[in-house]
């Protein structure tokens, strides 16, 4: 018998709350108790759809997938009880009926929609639900319930659940704006392992990356998503009980569209983000793209962005500003874009930064638009961006972020307060949703950087609350099917990591740490900061990395998403190299100043010390080496993940840290060239642009 199950038959006598923390699923169920004994599924297994629903077959195939690849039993799928060790089942149908009555279980009212009980004894698994989106996710609680016994099938411990969601709307957005574009293959495995975790929205994010028809200047050559596409994963998500809500940028957050002389009537400000509400073109020009957008995209819901809109004001509209104010002019143009979609039968969604700073006026918005204020550092409270809109009577959800943003990986220290904060109080305040948010500000992040914050969110969208350490012993198993923790410590690693570079120099991980010039004067500043950090920042990094490489064969599945959490260490280790290197470099330069300055000067000794830097093997050639590998393993993870469009933008600094370290070795041999001509070391850092240079004190 595994460790696993010898740990959950352990268990079997507790009471709900002690025996349920050895559990490891996420989200983690709203009741739960623990039964004596286990079910043991042998070689092969029969599950049984009662009922003939389509989806609840959907539902079973995803359940005989994981059986055979993970567990390695053979499953088949049958219309009748008879023999089944496994039972999905309609709550009004009499196998439903019975099996609830028989565990003393009812679906209450608020279990309905999207709710479910899992009943396991040591005979049978049985899903009762009153809707096939209900036995989706029971067959997701039990895929995660179920564990490979070695040479005999797999187990469950018998257990009593009984769950249903914390929030209705539980969603995801995705940037595909702003640099990566995924592959629709990426996608589709995406929103299939979301709604392992009861997501079911997916909500892209669109500047200028779809498609349109009617506007052929707007889609970004190679990364935009073309109707045939949207179509394709509008049905693919559907077996999955996702939506996909498309978000198209209608107000600020345009330049990408604006940079185009045909679009100057429409700018607030020559080439810039934001449209001018007083250009009579532009809401037939935020119409022409919804009008597109429906046709593909069948969600009930249209996100219209109209979020930081710094510009309105400094251009066309200066005078209705100063004369209405910025906050009425703003609210009256998005009550025009709700307008003017209203023949589209759809609810307008809006990110509610903007109007959120002008709660006497939120009155003014049509009820049936939908306010998501996102935040996303962390807070004692989130009240005063929900409520005016729930004052105002808006239905509201709330948009934390899993801060990956411009990051060499996300930042679970300020992510994972933010999302349980901001959601608790969504939910004490009467919001119904949860949108939480990726974004690629500066084109470098990926999605499968992601992961452990957006599963924590789904965890915090569907639970009443969440248990931080429960999440972390859990994910291992929930995400990978890997037993241990040593995943969710490698992620624990990577965010000590941001905390130590945080506290030495007021950043954390941020991409632009690792491609300063170190030999500038910024440079100069920040990884002197950061040098009394670097060495611990090293050693966690190549710890994540060897255990990565010890322990990625206990991952059943999922584990091509440990590549990124390697990248990520291996950034990280090329970051503190880099910073001790440039520390070691600057205090072996002084050192050959000291020699050259000897009476007579130590020129063996200095040669010496430039071939160490700059030799075979040279610190130099060391930063270089580092720099290839990292462009290499970049390039072959974004294609892993993403079309080829916007690559090379990121690429480039890649490329450009490698050309960096290969100008300083040609440096350094000038350097060396000139003191062997001349006896003179010149400065190390060369003195700004026309700055005069130093005199020296004396003169031989």
């Amino acid at each position: 018998m595994s460790k696993f199950l010898r740990l959950l038959v352990a268990c079997a006598a507790c009471v709900a709350c002690a025996a349920a923390a050895g559990l490891p699923l996420v989200p983690y169920p709203r009741q739960l108790t623990l039964q004596t004994g286990a079910l043991h599924l042998g070689r092969t297994a029969v599950i049984a759809v009662l009922g003939g629903a389509s989806a609840d077959r959907f539902a079973a195939r995803t359940l005989a997938g994981e059986l055979s690849s993970t567990d390695n039993v053979a499953a088949s799928i049958a219309a009748s009880a008879k023999g089944a060790q496994i039972v999905l089942a309609r709550a009004d149908s009499p196998a439903g009926r019975g099996a609830l009555r028989a565990a003393g279980l009812t679906l209450p009212a608020a279990a309905h929609d999207e709710g479910y009980a899992l009943i396991v004894t040591p005979r049978r698994a049985t899903v009762v639900a009153a809707t096939s989106a209900g036995v989706f996710y029971g067959v997701q609680t039990l895929r995660q319930l179920l564990h490979p016994v070695a040479g005999s099938g797999a187990a469950a411990p018998a257990v009593r659940i009984l769950d249903w969601p914390a929030f209705a709307h539980r969603g995801i957005s995705v940037d595909i704006s702003r640099g990566p574009v995924p592959t629709l293959t990426s996608m589709k495995r995406d929103i299939a392992l979301l709604a392992e975790f009861k997501l079911n929205i997916y909500s892209l994010y669109l500047e200028n990356t779809f498609e349109y028809q009617s506007l052929p200047l707007v889609g970004a050559f190679g990364g935009a998503i073309t109707p045939a596409e949207a179509r394709e994963l509008v049905a693919f998500a559907r077996n999955y009980h996702v939506q996909i809500v498309p978000d198209q940028e209608s107000f600020g957050h345009l330049h990408l569209i604006l940079q185009y002389e045909r679009f100057q009537d429409l700018a607030e400000e020559p080439y810039g983000s934001v449209l001018t509400p007083t250009a009579p073109g532009s809401i037939p020009f935020i119409t022409k793209m919804f009008t597109e957008l429906v046709a593909v995209f069948p969600s009930p819901y249209l996100h219209i962005g109209a979020d930081e809109t710094f510009e309105l004001g400094q251009g066309r509209t200066k005078a209705l500003v100063d004369q209405r104010g910025g906050g009425q002019v703003y609210l009256d143009y998005i009550k025009q874009i709700d307008a003017a979609l209203q023949p589209f039968h759809r609810r307008v969604l809006f990110w509610g930064d903007i109007a959120v700073k002008h709660p006497e006026l939120l009155g003014q918005l049509p009820h049936d638009m939908i306010a998501l204020p996102w935040v996303y550092s962390p807070e004692p409270s989130f009240d005063r961006y929900i409520q005016p809109f729930r004052a105002a009577g808006l239905e509201t959800w709330v948009s934390p972020g899993v801060n990956n943003w411009s990051r060499i990986a996300a930042d679970d220290n300020l992510a994972l307060p933010n999302i349980k904060q901001f959601t608790a109080d969504g939910l004490r305040l009467g919001a119904t949703g949860v949108l939480n948010t990726t974004w690629m500000d500066d084109g470098e992040s990926m999605f499968n950087y992601c992961w452990y914050g957006v599963t924590y969110g789904a965890a915090a969208s569907w639970q009443p609350a969440v248990d931080d350490r429960q999440f972390a012993d859990a994910y291992d198993w929930a995400f990978f099917r890997a037993d241990g923790h040593h995943f969710s410590a490698d992620i624990a690693d990577l965010d000590a990591i941001h905390q130590l570079l945080h506290q030495a120099t007021g950043a954390d991980g941020e991409d632009w740490t690792t491609w300063l010039d170190p030999f500038s004067p910024r440079g100069q500043e920040y990884y002197a900061k950061a040098a009394p950090a670097a060495h611990q920042v090293r050693l966690l990094a190549e710890d994540v990395i060897a255990d990565l490489a010890a322990s990625r064969g206990l991952a059943r599945r999922n584990a091509a998403v440990l590549d990124w959490t390697d990248f990520a260490a291996r950034r990280f280790d090329f970051l503190g190299q880099k910073t001790l290197y440039t520390e070691y470099i600057g205090q072996l330069y002084q050192d050959m100043e000291q020699s050259a300055a000897a009476t007579p000067p130590a020129r063996g000794h200095i040669f010496s010390t430039f071939n160490r830097i700059n030799g075979v093997n040279g610190l130099l050639q060391d930063l270089r080496d580092a720099s290839s590998e990292l462009m290499l393993r970049y390039h072959a993870l974004w294609l892993a993940e993403n079309r080829p469009y916007f690559l090379d933008n990121i690429a480039i600094r890649y490329h450009d840290e490698l050309a960096y370290w290969q100008s300083q070795a040609t440096r350094f041999s000038a350097l060396a060239d000139s003191y062997r001509r001349t006896g003179q070391l010149p400065p190390l850092i060369p003195p700004p642009p026309n700055q005069p240079k130093p005199v020296p004190a004396s003169t031989p």
